[in-house]
């Protein structure tokens, strides 16, 4: 089961499709953008990623451009030096789906917070919850989808 990405363009998407991205009404300074689980009707450069892997099972992840990073237990899109990129690991689930956790604190991913009332879903980065099984199993909220985007 050992799908691994290459380097390239997606689009990223919960195993709900709700679409990954940045809001596409965001201030225009230069501190740190939220990434959230968008309506799927959400499209466009705030919703495409470069998925670079640097080294075996880590990559960095950039959102219009933008590389992330965990900062304050959410994903931001970071625009200047500060914060770093984070390192990510990208792991094929057999329930459907990848977990995306943190390369240097094993357990620490994405989850979609459904928190607030609001129709855009900030990501976490938090502890995963693992259900005690084997193969692991991840609640839906921790599974997203990765699909390539052909450039002619």
């Amino acid at each position: 089961m050992e799908e691994q990405l290459s380097s390239g363009l997606y689009t990223i998407t919960t195993v709900e499709d709700l679409t990954v991205g940045r809001n596409s009404r965001e201030d225009r300074s230069l501190r740190p953008k939220p990434i959230y689980a968008l309506p799927p009707s959400e499209t466009g450069p705030n919703t495409i990623w470069q998925i670079e892997q640097v080294n075996g099972e880590e990559y960095i992840l950039k959102c219009h451009g933008a590389p992330t990073a965990a900062h304050d237990d959410h994903l931001y899109a970071v625009l200047t030096d500060e914060p770093p990129p984070t390192l990510w690991k990208i792991t094929k689930q057999h329930q459907g789906g990848y977990t995306i956790i943190k390369a240097d604190q094993d357990g620490f991913g994405w989850v979609v917070s459904f928190d607030d009332g609001r129709e855009e879903k900030p990501i976490a980065v938090r502890p995963l919850i693992v259900q005690p099984s084997y193969p692991p199993r991840f609640p839906p909220t921790e599974l997203f989808k990765f699909k390539r985007i052909e450039m002619d």
